[in-house]
């Protein structure tokens, strides 16, 4: 019985790491949240979003294929 618990808390042990490698080993981009913005960024300072006339947002590289945007021509 030991044995058994000691083994599901290891496994359980070996589950949270594996989440939090994956979050750390995430990308992050540059977006503009403006209406018309259609592309993300490696770098906040990219001229592309020089004319963002909203917020500049870092977000995932998933989370920003999910909004349907393309990455840029000028820093890709």
């Amino acid at each position: 019985m030991k044995t058994l618990l000691l083994t599901l808390i290891l496994l359980a042990g070996n589950v949270a790491t594996d989440t939090t490698n994956n979050q750390a080993n995430e990308t992050y981009v540059y977006i503009c949240t403006g209406p018309k913005s259609e592309k993300y960024h490696s770098s906040k300072d990219c001229r592309g979003l020089n004319r963002c006339s909203a917020t500049i947002e870092k977000i995932t590289l998933t989370k920003a294929k999910e909004l349907g945007r393309g990455p840029c021509d000028i820093c890709y």
